[in-house]
């Protein structure tokens, strides 16, 4: 559980949850903008005063759930650890964000498809944030000291995110292993350049 849902009840995360699901099931079978706050309700089994006491429209319900989605993201995709070597950590964290929106696939295009491609962005921020605050720990800077962690950081999120947008869009994409192969060309290797 993130901090923001810290002040949460068991029952509040429930009522949550049931809202979120329902949004996800819906997004599936039709565009975000045709959706209604009581179609969600009547998806969900909550009562309208109830999302209102949660959310103040369905627009905020949808970064609700795609801010849960990041955090998921994030938690599981990003390598923990004593990982050093910037270019195996990039490696790492771009297959394990492959497989977990692969596995988000049909929800993924639902929400681009249904003009939620803002999420992108959303995604793309916090990765970047995140990945500056790794870079920047001591290991990181020990290893490549020249790197500014910031523009490493916007940098790689970027390009990441943008190639794993269009393989998960694409309706014939390449091959998971052809991608992160392609991908791994563009990593500098820092041994090599350290010891140059």
């Amino acid at each position: 559980m993130n901090e923001s849902e810290s002040h949460l009840d068991l029952r509040q995360r429930k009522t949550r949850k049931l809202l979120v699901d329902a949004l996800i099931s819906l997004l599936q079978q039709k565009p975000f903008s045709q959706l209604s706050v009581t179609d969600i309700c009547q998806t969900a089994m909550v009562h309208r005063t109830t999302f209102y006491a949660h959310f103040s429209d369905k627009q905020e319900l949808l970064h609700y759930m795609l801010h849960q989605l990041e955090q998921e993201c994030i938690d599981t995709c990003l390598p923990q650890g004593t990982i050093t070597n910037p270019r195996e950590y990039f490696l790492i964290a771009t297959e394990r964000v492959l497989d977990f929106l692969s596995a988000r696939r049909t929800l993924y295009k639902a929400c681009v498809d249904s003009g939620a491609s803002t999420a992108a962005h959303m995604l793309e921020d916090y990765a970047a944030q995140e990945l500056c605050q790794r870079i920047s720990q001591p290991q990181f800077q020990k290893t490549v000291p020249h790197i500014h962690p910031e523009i490493a950081a916007r940098f790689y999120a970027g390009a990441m995110l943008s190639l794993i947008r269009w393989w998960l869009s694409s309706d014939v994409p390449v091959t998971k292993e052809l991608l992160l192969q392609n991908f791994s060309y563009f990593l500098p290797s820092y041994e090599t350049q350290r010891e140059g």
